[in-house]
């Protein structure tokens, strides 16, 4: 008897209940915290581990990006949102963070907590072991005591780097280092702007 009664699947309440309000939150800027806590706690009926992001405006489009914040497992999840997504007048759905120019990293200063990290002033070391790509990080004032921050900051500065899907798929492992001070040591070192590059080199 009770069967009769179809219970809608979380992403097309989400979307339902998005697009009831879209209009509301088209005016995001005024108080982003307020607008992002709602689409993250509708977003959260899906699943807990995904991350909504708002660009303002451009040519009267905002792009809301959905991403997995890094979880793989989670990839498939977000393709499908993004999949089933409404079209809706003024919105652009965009699945995982994406790759920025490298101009615009250049400009970019990304703090985490306490630490700073300026991916001007930051090198890489690729090892390649096979076909699998680990990649160490090199970041001034790493220590035992902020790794967690440091590497956290990080990894969303590599998701805007190389975009969210490039950056777990094409690369096995990252690591945290603070910067060595040997002229020697450096010289081993690459530019972390150049990383996008290497990485696409390495996977062509």
């Amino acid at each position: 008897m009770f069967g009769i009664f179809k219970t809608k699947n979380p992403i097309e309440k989400f979307w339902n209940w998005f697009s009831e309000n879209e209009k509301n939150l088209r005016y995001f800027e005024s108080n982003p915290d307020k607008y992002l806590n709602q689409i993250l706690t509708k977003g959260k009926s899906i699943e807990s581990g995904l991350a909504f992001e708002l660009e303002p405006p451009t040519d009267g489009i905002i792009n809301m990006t959905i991403s997995a914040d890094g979880v793989k497992e989670l990839f498939p999840l977000v393709e499908e949102i993004v999949s089933n997504s409404p079209k809706i007048n003024g919105w652009n759905f965009i699945a995982f963070r994406q790759r920025m120019p490298q101009d615009q990293v250049k400009g970019m200063i990304l703090k985490s907590e306490n630490h700073e990290l300026n991916p001007s002033e930051m090198k890489f070391f690729p090892m390649l072991e096979g076909n699998n790509l680990d990649i160490i990080i090199y970041i001034k004032g790493v220590t035992e005591e902020n790794y967690n921050q440091a590497a956290y900051g990080g990894l969303l500065l590599l998701d805007n780097i190389l975009g969210e899907y490039d950056c777990v798929t094409k690369v096995r492992s990252y690591d945290f280092h603070n910067m060595p001070t040997t002229e020697q040591e450096l010289n081993e070192l690459k530019p972390l702007l150049e990383l996008a590059e290497h990485v696409d080199k390495v996977k062509k």
